[in-house]
């Protein structure tokens, strides 16, 4: 009798599966994925494997808020393109969220990448240059790599209590931009990022330099802006 039910089930997955191709097949080619759970990766591994991973392609407007306490471990971080450490809490998951995401507008966020990638690609770089990425420690978020007066340095990005800091320093700030905005304007020889683009854009620069100029909270206020500019700005409201 079991194994009567095991091939009947069996048959009727069958069944459902080819019911499914032929729904996916029918679809026009330029018809957009009806899955908001398919996710760009390198990996081979099957999308179905992903709807229940966090990692950074995962960030997104869209995510649910209850997905913060879902963990990466075991055979699923295989498939994931960099490595997502638990989030201890909600607030921490939007803080890590909204980081991610104004990184992508920075241009020195370089992602996934090893210690030897970063400091080859700023071995000819100026002193103090220096870029955000991927750290490959399982308990960090980000690491900061930078040209020093002894070669190519790295050191972790810590977030601890909503708090970001370098690994060894007490100094602590609300948000990594606040870090960085510190590091850069005291003796602590950070003086430019390196962007993936490189020369940046104009549109890139034209936002930097407005908020150098007129500040990331005055631009709601200012006329003459278009709701476009302004939520162009406001994706990464930093001079950096």
């Amino acid at each position: 009798m079991v194994r009567d039910s095991l091939s009947k089930s069996v048959v009727q997955n069958q069944k459902q599966n080819c019911a499914a191709e032929t729904q996916n097949q029918s679809q026009t080619p330029g018809e957009p994925e009806q899955s908001p759970e398919r996710v760009e990766s390198d990996s081979q591994e099957p999308t179905e494997r992903l709807p229940n991973l966090l990692h950074w392609n995962k960030l997104s407007l869209e995510e649910e808020p209850e997905t913060w306490h879902q963990l990466v471990s075991g055979a699923d971080t295989e498939c994931l393109p960099t490595h997502l450490r638990p989030f201890s809490s909600q607030a921490e998951y939007e803080l890590v969220k909204k980081t991610y995401q104004q990184l992508q507008h920075s241009g020195y966020y370089w992602g996934p990448m090893t210690m030897e990638e970063a400091h080859e690609i700023l071995t000819h770089a100026l002193l103090g240059t220096f870029l955000i990425r991927d750290s490959g420690q399982p308990d960090v978020f980000f690491t900061l790599s930078y040209q020093s007066e002894d070669g190519p340095t790295s050191v972790r990005v810590q977030l601890n209590n909503l708090l970001f800091n370098l690994h060894g320093s007490q100094r602590t700030f609300a948000s990594l931009f606040t870090l960085l905005t510190y590091y850069t304007s005291s003796s602590c020889k950070l003086t430019v990022p390196y962007r993936r683009q490189r020369p940046e854009s104009l549109k890139q620069t034209c936002r930097r330099a407005f908020i150098r100029t007129y500040g990331a909270e005055n631009t709601s206020s200012l006329p003459g802006l278009s709701l476009q500019v302004k939520n162009y700005i406001r994706a990464y409201p930093h001079c950096i």
